[in-house]
């Protein structure tokens, strides 16, 4: 035995461009006791997809010029945003005259890995590298690192792959905490898993991107054609990312070509931040790129369907918006968000002022009101408590990222020229946050999906922005939210038959 071992060399596999294994077996005829050992690997495929949330693809206008793109570093590259006003920004950010665009900057795009079509084909220039260029990378590592397991095997290394340090781990999910198994790791690799990304027009109606997204599907799974482990990708989702998914696979009859669905700080039941964004403009530095107050983003807003889509709906409840003055609190809405709100045309607190539309004032507010009316409650209400069997989620907790959960108006007896301030009838008024716990965007209250049926939840303190961001490259822990998007995985690809590789 000891003779043979010390004569066996392992062959360690070579996938062609059709994606087919190769072995190169050495030339023996000096020793005959030489044994080539050839492990059999994974040669069928799960796609998985990723979906970016809002303001997080590559926007182009009809001629290929850039709208909307972060290559450079902190995106000094959309620095000029900074100097537009807010008709500059209405036309350019338009959805009907915008285009998703594939041209972005991706991460080591220049290596060639015969395994699955190349980054810039699987759509990873379409996103915002600024918010996912480095996670897409370490997730796309994370599930394709059975390179590991052959260097193992070959004994040049001995490093436990991701999958394999989560063996056990207890990642304390509130709901459905299953530690992975070996078995279940060992399974895993029974498959590849190219990972692709869906960018799409986010200024659009989330229900056309959702049809979109049925197409790109399609073309996804006809790609590993002959390939496929099973006829079903499987989907991760950042913010509103998963209202379009979940629109997709509940509306649109897309379930059955979906294995499973990975939601990260999705605005379950929408924001008071959408309404915030609308009265105030935005903070940080999306702010000073997309508008830091009402005047820059409120007419950008007004005409776009999928970030109006972001608002609270019937089913987060009333009395999110107060409006205190003379020592009397008002509290909307009461009942119908909608009505009291935001296609109110006539209260100072309403959701769209509409001086501020730019352009022929009644004509944009009746675009406004149809989009409300037609784009907004439609999707908005249509959707509500409607999910994938097999679903995952997390969401931010953190009570240093405080979020939106109520809106309050207070009487001040100033008024200082900051964008949270408003006048009207001579009092003025600050709009200020609840500060309560959630991602900085989405409260606890919306983005703990309170559905029963979901296979796992866990609470997390990230926020949202980086929610799926990755520590790898600066020599710290993995995530644990891409942890648990890793075992998610995992768990979801048990019930796909393997075909004995590992």
């Amino acid at each position: 035995m000891s003779e043979h071992n010390q004569n066996e060399v392992t062959i360690i596999p070579e996938y062609d461009d059709n994606g087919t294994v190769n072995y190169h077996l050495p030339n023996a005829k000096t020793d005959k006791n030489l044994v080539a050992v050839c492990p059999k690997v994974a040669d069928k495929v799960i796609p998985v997809i990723f979906i970016p949330g809002v303001m997080g693809s590559n926007l182009k206008d009809k001629n290929g010029r850039e709208i909307w793109r972060a290559d450079f570093y902190k995106g000094l590259d959309m620095i000029g945003w900074g100097f537009k006003n807010g008709k500059e920004r209405k036309e350019l950010l338009n959805h009907k005259t915008t285009f998703v665009d594939g041209k972005g900057k991706i991460l080591y795009n220049e290596q060639v890995d015969s395994i699955f079509p190349s980054r810039k084909k699987r759509g990873w220039g379409t996103a915002l590298y600024l918010s996912y260029g480095e996670m897409l990378e370490a997730l796309q590592f994370m599930l394709n690192d059975q390179h590991l397991l052959l260097e193992n095997l070959a004994g040049t290394t001995k490093h436990l792959t991701s999958r394999q340090q989560l063996i056990g781990e207890n990642m304390g999910a509130e709901l459905g905490e299953e530690p992975l198994t070996d078995e279940e790791v060992r399974h895993s690799y029974e498959f590849l898993f190219p990972l692709h990304v869906f960018g799409y027009n986010w200024l659009q109606s989330n229900s056309k991107s959702a049809q979109k997204l049925d197409e790109f599907v399609s073309d996804v799974l006809a790609l590993y054609c002959g390939r496929l482990a099973v006829e079903k990708v499987i989907l991760i989702t950042h913010s509103m990312g998963g209202l379009v998914a979940r629109h997709y696979s509940e509306n649109m009859a897309g379930r059955n070509k979906i294995l499973g669905i990975i939601h990260g700080v999705m605005p379950d039941l929408g924001s008071p931040a959408t309404y915030r964004r609308m009265k105030t403009g935005e903070r940080g530095l999306f702010g000073a790129i997309i508008g830091s107050n009402a005047e820059e983003l409120m007419p950008v807003l007004a005409q776009s369907p999928g970030p109006l889509q972001l608002l609270p709906g019937k089913a987060y409840g009333s009395g999110w918006l107060k409006i205190k003055s003379d020592g009397k609190i008002q509290s909307k809405p009461q009942e119908d968000p909608y009505e009291e709100i935001y296609l109110n045309e006539q209260d100072w607190w309403r959701l769209c002022e509409k001086a501020l539309l730019l352009g022929d004032e009644e004509k944009e507010w009746g675009k406004y009101i149809e989009n409300i009316k037609y784009n907004v409650k439609v999707f908005i209400e249509e959707l509500n408590g409607k999910y994938h069997p097999q679903t995952w989620a997390f969401y931010g907790a953190g009570s240093e990222h405080p979020s939106e959960e109520s809106l309050t108006w207070y009487e001040r007896p100033y008024k200082l020229p900051l964008p949270t301030y408003r006048e009207s009838a001579g009092k003025k008024f600050e709009l200020t946050s609840s500060a309560s716990p959630g991602d900085g965007t989405v409260p606890v209250k919306s983005g703990r999906i309170g559905w029963s049926g979901l296979r796992s939840l866990l609470a997390t303190n990230v926020d949202h922005e980086g929610a799926y961001a990755s520590n790898i490259r600066k020599g710290k822990e993995t995530s644990l939210t891409l942890k648990f998007t890793l075992r998610a995985i995992v768990k979801m690809v048990q019930s796909v038959p393997g075909t004995g590789g590992n």
